[in-house]
């Protein structure tokens, strides 16, 4: 982690010849500071590692691209962190990633990322000077960047073993995409469980994407899949939404682990067996190693945070037992 840089408002008039107080009003966006001057002292105070005192952080939480559709994660995630932040002496905004230059026009301490498409450590770390927590994202363990992710091998073992526990051999796991950290993540826990188990004759990865998911779902039921691991809070609705349309009996001809959606895995019919992730526990974890940052306290590991499994009434001995 960067050295404290120990810069202050006194340093940075010094630097650009202008006084103290028109600094300070600059830093604070103040209306008698022209937008030149302001920007001038922004520009100055990034450049040299200064951040404001702690009772007037203004941290940012990056979000992906405007054109991604945020649905139930980012929208757990975000209202996690707004709870958790509310309590606190801070100042926060959410900021579409491919609106980013808005820093240009703050005073930012800090950034919170969302963005989970791998940008984010590097192009922010390249041009600004700003601690950054990434989650659910490689950290890529730069300097001031730190990640808390949630124990996606974990959840996938739990999973996996849940199916096991009922007698399934022939599991499938579907995952929506293959292009985030946390997808390869999944991915490498399903194929490592297999090979413990001596399973890879008869489990297979299968990406959804764009393709039709009723066409998936009866493909797998026709080669004798019996259990469906589906990764994603709102990919695993759509898995159960599938079958139903199929008409492939829950949990009798197909049983199904998915991702935890609250309030509403738990009250349709059959309630789904999950694995979920404690949005609040992760929110607390980025909060805090961004502070540390702050107040220069060296921290020596990412945050790993674990799922709980949730059972339920989707799983059951398979079909052919």
């Amino acid at each position: 982690m960067r050295k404290k840089s120990g810069v202050n408002i006194r340093d940075i008039a010094k630097e650009l010849n202008l006084n103290i107080s028109t600094v300070s009003r600059a830093l604070n966006r103040n209306f008698l500071i022209s937008k030149d001057t302001t920007e001038l002292v922004l520009s100055k105070a990034r450049e040299m590692g200064y951040h404001p005192e702690l009772t007037k952080k203004n941290i940012i939480i990056l979000l992906p691209p405007s054109n991604i559709t945020l649905e139930w994660y980012g929208l757990n995630i975000m209202n996690a962190l707004q709870k958790k932040l509310s309590r606190m002496e801070y100042y926060w905004e959410f900021v579409n990633d491919d609106k980013i230059d808005i820093i240009h026009e703050r005073s930012v301490s800090g950034i919170i990322s969302l963005d989970f498409m791998h940008r984010a450590a590097v192009d922010i770390t390249q041009k600004y000077n700003l601690p950054l927590v990434c989650i659910n994202n490689k950290s890529k363990h730069m300097d001031n960047v730190y990640s808390v992710n949630s124990d996606d091998e974990s959840a996938i073992t739990q999973a996996f073993n849940c199916l096991q526990g009922y007698g399934h051999k022939n599991i499938a796991f579907i995952v929506s995409s293959t292009a985030s950290f946390a997808d390869n993540q999944r991915i490498a826990a399903f194929e490592k469980n297999v090979k413990e188990c001596n399973l890879q004759d008869s489990c297979t990865v299968v990406s959804s994407g764009s393709k039709n998911t009723h066409g998936i779902i009866l493909d797998l039921y026709k080669r004798g899949i019996t259990g469906i691991i589906s990764d994603g809070e709102s990919a695993g609705l759509k898995i159960w939404n599938s079958l139903n349309f199929c008409n492939i009996d829950i949990p009798r001809q197909m049983s199904l682990v998915t991702w935890e959606m609250p309030y509403v895995s738990s009250l349709i019919n059959p309630a789904i067996t999950t694995v979920a992730q404690n949005f609040d526990l992760i929110a607390e974890k980025a909060i805090y190693l961004l502070e540390a940052q702050f107040k220069n306290i060296a921290v020596t590991t990412d945050e790993i945070v674990p799922y709980q499994l949730h059972m339920r009434d989707t799983v059951s001995i398979p079909r052919n037992f």
